[in-house]
């Protein structure tokens, strides 16, 4: 799992079991796994200036984020996936991923008395010399506010669970079949979390899960981090076959692409307020990795 999206998941997590139990939860620790390779993560609100946009401070770190949010009466954060819209003939987001500001967009979803707000992130590489390799100056940005509240439907947690096991037992055969060791134990590593009673143990990005999610939740986004080999070069991405084979890839690896982001989306807001809620984020498509343009 790319780390931009791992400290997604990780702000919606933290964040809803403070929000419900300040007096018994860290807002965020400094320490989190997210934060390793990051010289600072801050937010901002952005407001239109001119032609362009202009920042405003609203919150340091993550932790005085998450506070400054449950002192405004936010109610819960949630977290929103917006493919870029490929077309059937170029490039997907499957094989984009790999690439800076590639594989379509994530966004935070604060819901507050007035309506809901949404944060989008921006990674830029700071000094690449630095000796704890703290090289990412990451900033995210108030792109919308007051909107509508728009969910669907509960998230079918169990269904996509069962989703992802076949596919995963598929794909992982594929893999075998074609002497791909390496990638089918990626597979049946995720395969091994979805049916665990303790699924987390071993990942680098453990400290995303919390006792308060359910199991499932937690089991999907062990396995999310286990089974996700997609990337740039020497990743699964960068394999071809021949014929039926190359087919067959390709709808495995797209399957698997969606499943991976529905179930990361879906575990992830279960524990804002016991809804695994798949949001519609409805604020237009926005340019990635430009100054929020």
């Amino acid at each position: 799992m790319q780390g931009t999206i791992a400290q997604i998941v990780a702000l919606v997590v933290q964040g809803n079991a403070y929000i419900r139990s300040a007096d018994q939860a860290v807002a965020f620790p400094a320490a989190h796994s997210t934060l390793a390779f990051c010289e600072f993560v801050k937010f901002v609100d952005l407001r239109r200036s001119g032609a362009g946009l202009s920042e405003t401070a609203f919150a340091a770190d993550p932790a005085s984020w998450i506070e400054k949010l449950r002192q405004n009466e936010v109610q819960s954060i949630r977290m929103a996936y917006m493919p870029s819209g490929e077309t059937q003939t170029g490039p997907t987001d499957r094989m984009l991923v790999g690439f800076v500001g590639g594989g379509g967009h994530w966004l935070l979803k604060t819901a507050g008395p007035k309506g809901s707000d949404y944060w989008e992130g921006r990674w830029v590489v700071g000094d690449q010399n630095r000796s704890d390799r703290k090289i990412w100056q990451v900033t995210y940005g108030r792109i919308a506010v007051n909107q509508p509240s728009q969910l669907g439907p509960p998230a079918d947690l169990e269904s996509l669970k069962r989703r992802l096991v076949k596919n995963l037992k598929e794909i992982s055969a594929f893999a075998r079949h074609h002497n791909l060791d390496g990638f089918a134990k990626a597979f049946e590593a995720g395969l091994s979390h979805l049916e665990s009673s303790s699924p987390g143990n071993g990942l680098h990005h453990n400290d995303m899960l919390s006792s308060r999610m359910p199991l499932t939740a937690a089991q999907l986004l062990s396995a999310a981090q286990s089974a996700w080999v997609f990337g740039g070069m020497g990743s699964w991405n960068d394999l071809g076959f021949e014929g039926n084979e190359q087919r067959k890839y390709d709808n495995l690896s797209e399957e698997l692409y969606r499943l991976l982001n529905d179930s990361i989306v879906a575990a992830a807001n279960s524990t804002a307020s016991n809804d695994g809620s798949l949001p519609h984020a409805k604020v237009g498509r926005r340019p990635w990795w430009r100054p929020w343009a």
